[in-house]
């Protein structure tokens, strides 16, 4: 490839970048302001991508005799100095840059969708509907919003809000996020917690186990019925004596139509039954039957009011 004078300098800042994402401290801040840099202008891709096949082909840098009798950490620090300098000369970097060019990717569904990615053929990630979670080369997956269970056969770290968990070898466990608090659940192993809010070293919970963190800084531990917690999984929603304003906040989670409950004397009755994601407004058509209450279409959706 030929350059022209006029790519010197984004040359120049495309070894920037390099450096700034091989350092220690490097945030997802600095990476979201790479991707923005990187598409900004179509030279910016070009030089990039040259300069990451010549960091693939090569074997790595060869350093100056002087950083062999420096202190490891510093040479590190000077390896990365060279490997800066080098680039102008079309000299070669120290590790494959590829995994840079892709350093996030997003799993993520929308209403109603749900989806199952498997992970190095090591760890089965089952994602609910209306759920992102992000994956970063070298980092805890994040999950920022929604429901996911994580099946893993190695060690596995994921971040919910401000909960850390550590997932040991052969763990399950159901990750949920929701607007007044986060829950964890222990389905197979054993799952380590941390959160500013809980003992210094954190805490431990056992298969069967849901520990509820709310935005108030209450926590509750309780067993909740597991057939009924994961049924979505198999495309239904499971209730089991739920209030009917629970029922009514579960389903809308699934649907782009929102269903309004107006009917605040009924709230708090219980309805036990099966929803099907896949058959729509089926179960809200049972309504009426169950319960003295219509359903009246609106542009946005559904109004549940008393008869």
């Amino acid at each position: 490839m030929k350059y022209h004078p006029n790519t010197s300098n984004v040359q120049k800042r495309a070894a920037e970048w390099i450096a700034r994402l091989h350092a220690d401290d490097c945030t997802d801040r600095d990476r979201d302001h790479f991707l923005r840099w990187l598409h900004s202008d179509r030279r910016h891709a070009t030089v990039f991508e040259h300069l990451t096949d010549l960091w693939e082909m090569g074997g790595g840098v060869v350093l100056p005799h002087a950083a062999a009798v420096r202190p490891k950490e510093r040479a590190h620090r000077f390896t990365r100095r060279h490997a800066l300098a080098c680039l102008g000369a079309g000299g070669l970097l120290l590790t494959p840059l590829s995994r840079y060019a892709h350093a996030k990717r997003v799993l993520e569904t929308g209403a109603g969708g749900l989806r199952s990615v498997t992970l190095a053929g090591q760890t089965r990630c089952q994602l609910d509907t209306n759920t992102r979670l992000v994956l970063s080369d070298g980092r805890p997956a994040v999950l920022e919003k929604g429901q996911v269970v994580l099946s893993t056969e190695v060690v596995a770290h994921i971040s919910a809000r401000d909960v850390d968990l550590h997932l040991p070898v052969h763990t399950t466990a159901d990750i949920r996020i929701d607007p007044g608090c986060t829950d964890v659940t222990a389905i197979r192993g054993r799952v380590f917690l941390h959160d500013p809010r809980l003992p210094r070293d954190g805490t431990w919970i056992n298969p069967g186990q849901r520990l509820r963190i709310f935005r108030n800084g209450r926590m509750d531990v309780d067993t909740p019925d597991l057939d009924e917690l994961l049924s979505w999984r198999s495309g239904r929603l499971i209730f089991r004596n739920r209030s009917l304003r629970d029922v009514i906040a579960e389903i809308n989670r699934y649907t782009p139509r929102e269903i309004v409950l107006a009917a605040p004397a009924l709230a708090d009755r219980r309805l036990s039954g099966v929803y099907y994601v896949a058959q729509g407004d089926s179960f809200l058509q049972m309504l009426p039957r169950l319960l003295p209450v219509r359903l009246v279409p609106v542009t946005e959706g559904f109004k549940i009011v008393p008869v």
